[in-house]
């Protein structure tokens, strides 16, 4: 994510544009045999595009998981003003690991939203937007974010009605969670606090670690 945060921002479709599935699959077996890879700027941003789509549409258990599925496509039944709230407790219900990764992925995606726009620069120059709307990108990565198993073609694809409006459904739900997300991520002052005297009370080593972290997060970019 970091990557591609510094160089395809205005990459016209970044996540839409063919990439090199040879260099692709080169980068994917340095990552998977633990090869400490530095992405430079000349690696493309459309490899690397790609191979977080793979990293995603890949995972054993979705991110989301597929014990949640229906929890978050029922989210889309309820009033308007209840979403956000149940989307955030459906959240809290992953698995940390899981929890920390969708808070970056839709960090970034955020980011990438913002840049979708054609717009003035400070310095009076167009700058060409990427075309990647909430929207755009809720449909690229929606379908490996949340789904109740894989396709056999490893592409969601459409095959029926029912297909189609579960399709709609789940593009819908990460749409809400990429613009969104940081009130999904936002934890109550008050509730904080309780957690942290209780947390204190029972296991100090894993407050230290929290605010350790919390330091950590502040003062360095994150990565995914």
């Amino acid at each position: 994510c970091q990557h591609l945060e510094k160089h395809g921002l205005q990459t016209v479709g970044i996540f839409r544009v063919g990439s090199s599935k040879k260099r692709v699959r080169q980068l994917r077996e340095e990552f998977d045999r633990g090869i400490d890879v530095s992405l430079e700027e000349e690696h493309s941003v459309h490899d690397v595009a790609a191979l977080l789509k793979e990293f995603l549409r890949d995972m054993p258990d979705p991110l989301l998981t597929r014990e949640l599925y229906t929890a978050f496509i029922n989210t889309l039944l309820l009033e308007p003003e209840e979403q956000l709230g149940t989307l955030q407790l459906l959240i809290y219900l992953l698995p940390p690991c899981n929890c920390d990764t969708l808070h970056r992925l839709l960090q970034f995606l955020s980011i990438v939203a913002r840049h979708a726009d054609d717009n003035i620069s400070k310095d009076g120059q167009e700058v060409t937007g990427n075309k990647m709307t909430s929207l755009n990108l809720a449909t690229i990565f929606g379908p490996n974010l949340l789904h109740k198993q894989k396709s056999s073609d490893k592409e969601f694809s459409v095959q029926s009605s029912a297909r189609a409006e579960e399709s709609t459904a789940i593009i819908a739900v990460v749409q809400k969670m990429i613009e969104n997300y940081e009130a999904l991520f936002m934890v109550p002052p008050d509730l904080q606090n309780e957690v942290l005297i209780s947390l204190l009370e029972t296991d100090p080593d894993v407050v230290d670690y929290l605010l350790r972290r919390k330091a950590s997060q502040s003062s360095s970019p994150d990565m995914l």
